[in-house]
């Protein structure tokens, strides 16, 4: 077995792969990134200011493979023979690439389903029998969070996998389901809402007559000195690579947010030697993680530290498509009617609405689906989840106070495209508390993700410099295309 490897793999599907000249065991099917961290290699990339990083924290992963530069490593899977190195970001730019000697198809749906968690499953199983459905997921499985877990949930019996697995074997012939596929954003077209995907390379116009966004959550980004350091993992990559791939963060870790919960029953079930670090300061190590130093100076020699914080909905689909935020729980969230709409047609459900169970966000995927099956005139029963649904009390998300004073704020990272805590708080102090400036001033928010994961920590040093009430604070609208693609693309598209 390899360093990191959690589980025996299949001996039949071992390859051989290079990294920097050097052979290494791989297996068929892997993801790039996840054969170098078994072998224990965590520094794949340098960002364009120097900084040291790896593939479970920030951003694409930029490499040379096989001698063709800018691939992103987390996106590549393994073949035998292949020759991997390093390459800095400098110029690279992550697009949604597209196959222009194809031609654009045009499919017709009744409802678009927007992200394949327990809730868009809910909302095609609910649709299924009377309505045509188009269940769109960017991940290459079913069941978003959920499927990462290995633990049973609330509400469901079973093993997360088994129970995702249950759910979409009920899937009649109308439902289409496109996997490892990329919603680019919604826009009106008549009587329909024009829903443009990229799927593998084919580019594809969807035509709904009602879109679903259940696009579900984002996790939270902690600030502290070195946060982008390889070994430096978000809680759902830690996941992923521990459940998917069986292949450990690390042999020692730190578990630091305010959520350890959510990882730590996970780090149990693989006995990974863990230690939970309330109030971390500076991560510290040569080409990975090799200390974890407190708040109060205490030292932790450990190899990996998995972010656990919270997560908060993901509004840029909800925010391009034309929806309306208000700040609650300490995060923002849509603002819906009585349907859960945040228009005529447009309705969300799930972790995108509020955080919460994933059998809640199943159920309101279920709900969602019944207030469209009503609006087309067929017999629906929306009050039995709306009942179901008041057992659970959305979650609240703790909002850190960032300590300026204590920070080297350089060294903190608040968004992957090399913009630290040191260049927001600069121009915040200086009198600008407008985000939409603050963008254009420090590039914070501007990258492939367009501030998915950074926009919301713009906002926290916003409030906490200038006293401002988050409540207050307008985030910039996410423009389309929500993912970066040729524009000659989409025109020949129209």
């Amino acid at each position: 077995m390899r360093p990191l490897d959690l589980t025996e793999k299949d001996p039949s599907k071992r390859i051989t792969i290079y990294f920097e000249g050097e052979p290494l065991e791989a297996y068929e099917g892997e993801k790039l990134t996840v054969a170098l961290l078994a072998n224990g290699i965590y520094w794949l990339t340098t960002s364009t200011e120097g900084r040291k990083r790896g593939a479970f924290t920030f951003g694409p992963v930029p490499m040379v493979v096989n001698g063709v530069k800018n691939i992103n490593g987390r996106k590549t899977v393994v073949k035998d023979g292949m020759r991997i190195e390093r390459q800095n970001y400098g110029d690279f730019q992550e697009t949604v690439e597209v196959d222009e000697s194809k031609p654009v198809t045009r499919q017709v749906v009744d409802v678009a389903v927007i992200g394949a968690g327990p809730a868009g499953i809910g909302a095609a199983l609910e649709l299924q029998e009377h309505l045509t459905v188009a269940l769109i997921e960017e991940r290459g499985w079913l069941g978003g969070d959920m499927w990462l877990k290995s633990l049973p949930q609330e509400g469901f019996d079973g093993e997360p996998k088994k129970v995702i697995k249950s759910l979409v074997a009920q899937f009649n012939d109308n439902v289409r389901v496109f996997r490892k596929t990329i919603a680019l954003g919604i826009f009106d077209k008549g009587e329909y809402f024009l829903v443009p995907i990229v799927k593998g390379d084919q580019f594809i116009e969807l035509m709904a007559r009602r879109v679903v966004l259940a696009v579900g959550a984002v996790d939270n980004i902690l600030l502290f000195e070195n946060n982008d350091i390889p070994g430096v993992f978000r809680r759902d990559f830690a996941l992923e690579v521990m459940n998917v791939w069986g292949v450990a963060p690390g042999k020692k870790v730190a578990v630091v947010g305010s959520r350890p919960e959510g990882i730590v029953p996970e780090l149990e079930r693989w006995d990974i030697e863990y230690i939970v670090v309330p109030n971390p300061k500076r991560v510290e190590g040569t080409e990975k993680v090799e200390k974890l130093i407190d708040m109060n100076g205490n030292v932790y020699e450990v190899d990996a530290v998995i972010v656990s914080d919270g997560r908060r909905p993901d509004i840029n689909p909800i925010t391009q498509a034309g929806g309306k935020l208000r700040f609650k729980r300490g995060y923002y969230m849509p603002v819906l009617d009585s349907q859960h709409r945040i228009r005529d047609g447009i309705y969300v459900a799930g972790s995108a609405v509020s955080i919460k169970p994933h059998y809640a966000n199943y159920l309101e995927g279920r709900l969602v689906g019944a207030y469209i099956l009503g609006e087309f005139g067929y017999e629906a029963q929306p009050c039995v989840y709306e009942e179901k649904l008041r057992e659970y009390e959305p979650e609240a998300i703790t909002i850190h106070k960032i300590e300026f004073d204590a920070f080297s704020l350089e060294d903190v990272q608040i968004c992957g495209c090399d913009v630290s805590l040191k260049k927001v708080d600069d121009v915040v102090r200086s009198g600008i508390t407008d985000l939409q400036i603050i963008k254009r001033l420090t590039h914070l928010a501007m990258g492939f993700c367009q501030g998915r994961f950074c926009l919301f920590n713009g906002a926290v040093v916003v409030s906490q410099r200038a006293n401002l009430d988050m409540a207050r604070i307008d985030l910039p609208v996410a423009r389309p295309p929500l993912k970066n693609v040729k524009m000659k693309v989409t025109a020949a598209g129209g």
